[in-house]
């Protein structure tokens, strides 16, 4: 499945029970385009969660659902209304943030009934609106204690509850559990999950947590960059990834790159698989995932692989092993345990192997050249502000060029070390180098690295003249 068949909307667009609507959503800061042509549809009653990592746009989304930041442009539905300005206190939505904002003056009870009392209804309907969320977060008998005498859990409990106690549509929640400790915060997400049942009304949950998204969800959202990625069921999301980004955010994967030569066939690792894909109409380079705990470990002369353990790591229900076959590392969990320095085998059922298609569209980065001079048989043009020259006789200057460079020969350094800098926006590893993609002003750049560098910061690369090679644009591949 590839990207462009994921359909962005979670549930039926035209089925009764349609929440909310994102249409065409775009949101820049300071120029800054934070979400891209964002479109969502949100049915009632249901828990659906953002996930991503930081600054991919999933809470500013959230915001915008909630009231708290405008679109730059596209339409925000409830229902069929718009409600593109309307004010968050007109909206039929409450917001549970990391941090509760309880009132320390107030008791819980009173921390709970503070929306019902602005509203100035009778007291003897606070009283058993109070009394009935209260049992539904289990805190009954907690009404007059202290909020500093509540634990981290039990805060998060009371803050739910006063979002509830208004009988919202729909509740937002941004990473509430940020806060806990890992124990209560695993508690926490099946309580969330029970209480959304429960109270039978839409939850919207922003994270960057896997688990937390694969155990309490009904439908995940995962994003990148301001952009959709994959819209699914846990299972889907887990056992079906979109794309390499997807299966590496979402539990552990060994990703591989592999050739399809025929429909069903897939060759990776130096030997050919059976699998369940057929093949892209317009490429046979592809992705493969494989989940650790989908390789058979077998006697070396039963494996349609063999690779030699160099770690192996109790993990109490499984051995984790590091297995190197050829050039590539495997992560493998298995039941039975493996000396290191053993040569085994490695078996997959078709089912196990997942195909994907590539998230660069090329295996290089062909760039425009808009400006250069000849002089003896040396190009000489500017890219990103740095200047280069190349050898290639056969260029005049009546040409159109491009730049092509192979993912290998360039380097990543620190920033203001390199010809340039730019955004680090994505890092997979591929069993054994890191494939990087790298955001200037004009272009994106595919880098192959041994080396680890942290997404979302800035770097300087350096370019190895000697590699570059120069194609007039008649004969360059489609551009990136």
């Amino acid at each position: 499945m590839s990207l462009k068949d994921v359909k962005p909307q979670v549930g039926d667009k035209t089925a009764e029970g349609k929440l909310v609507t994102l249409t065409n959503i775009c949101k820049s800061f300071d120029n800054e385009e934070i979400l891209k042509n964002v479109n969502l549809y949100i049915k009632d009653k249901t828990f659906v969660t953002l996930l991503g990592p930081s600054g991919c746009g999933k809470t500013t989304i959230l915001r915008i659902i909630g009231g708290f930041e405008t679109p730059s442009s596209g339409e925000v539905y409830f229902g069929d209304t718009i409600m593109n300005d309307v004010p968050p206190h007109k909206r039929p939505v409450n917001t549970v943030f990391q941090k509760y904002a309880l009132f320390p003056h107030l008791n819980v009870f009173e921390n709970i009934a503070f929306g019902l009392r602005i509203k100035k209804l009778p007291e003897a309907e606070i009283k058993a609106a109070v009394k009935k969320m209260l049992a539904l977060v289990d805190l009954k008998g907690y009404e007059r204690r202290p909020i500093n005498k509540l634990s981290g859990g039990q805060q998060q409990r009371v803050a739910i509850a006063r979002a509830l106690v208004n009988m919202p549509k729909l509740l937002l929640l941004d990473e509430p559990l940020g806060a806990l400790d890992l124990k209560l915060r695993k508690d926490m997400q099946l309580e969330l999950k029970k209480i959304q049942q429960q109270a039978n009304i839409t939850f919207i949950y922003v994270t960057h947590d896997q688990e937390e998204a694969l155990t309490m969800s009904d439908i995940i959202v995962v994003m990148k960059s301001g952009k959709i990625q994959q819209i699914g069921t846990p299972q889907d999301i887990y056992n079906e990834p979109a794309n390499a980004f997807v299966a590496d955010f979402i539990g552990e994967s060994n990703i591989i790159d592999a050739v399809m030569t025929e429909n069903k066939k897939v060759t990776f690792c130096g030997h050919e698989f059976d699998c369940v894909d057929d093949r892209f109409e317009d490429t046979t380079l592809v992705d493969v995932v494989v989940r650790p705990e989908d390789v058979d470990v077998t006697s070396p002369e039963n494996g349609m692989v063999c690779g030699v353990v160099e770690d192996s790591v109790f993990k109490g229900v499984h051995y984790e092993m590091t297995v190197k076959c050829g050039e590539y590392y495997w992560l493998i969990h298995s039941t039975d345990s493996q000396p290191v320095g053993a040569t085994i085998g490695m078996s997959l059922d078709p089912d196990c192997i997942h195909i994907m298609r590539k998230m660069f569209p090329t295996t290089e980065t062909h760039i425009d050249i808009d400006e250069f001079t000849v002089e003896d048989g040396k190009v000489t043009f500017t890219l990103e502000d740095s200047e280069f020259t190349v050898d290639d006789a056969s260029v005049s200057e009546d040409d159109s060029l491009s730049a092509v460079f192979e993912p290998f020969d360039i380097q990543i350094t620190a920033e203001n070390e390199g010809d340039f800098n730019g955004y680090l926006d994505s890092v997979i590893y591929k069993s054994y180098y890191n494939e990087m993609i790298v955001i200037t002003d004009n272009n994106r750049w595919l880098v192959k690295s041994y080396s680890d560098e942290q997404v979302g910061t800035t770097v300087g690369v350096k370019i190895n003249p000697q590699a570059i090679r120069l194609e007039k644009k008649e004969a360059a591949q489609n551009e990136v």
